[in-house]
């Protein structure tokens, strides 16, 4: 007496199941996947042009930072926020008076 093919396959993933110790389909969480959401902001994948020679600095400062050049680009980027808020108050300002 064999299997056939749907018969292993249906066999294995009952095994899988059983072993991993998680609840099957019909389960307690079915439907939720991965973590749970966090309070926290989430990063934005945002694409720049930069010179190649200005790239290159910025990877090696990185290196010798034991950072990411994505890490050097966002510090630099909230320095900049930060030194222009009252261009950031104008930005609401301006914005607020348009929509009036």
């Amino acid at each position: 007496m064999g299997f056939d093919d749907g018969d292993q396959k249906k066999a294995a993933g009952r095994s899988a199941a059983a072993m991993s110790g998680l609840p099957d389909a019909g389960g307690k969480n079915a439907g939720i996947k991965g973590r749970p959401k966090s309070e926290r902001e989430t990063k934005k994948r945002v694409s720049l042009a930069l010179l190649p020679s200005l790239y290159e600095d910025i990877q090696k400062i990185a290196y010798v930072e034991r950072k990411s050049a994505s890490e050097i680009v966002a510090q630099c980027l909230e320095q900049y926020t930060k030194k222009n808020g009252d261009k950031l108050k104008r930005y609401e300002l301006i914005k607020s008076r348009k929509s009036q």
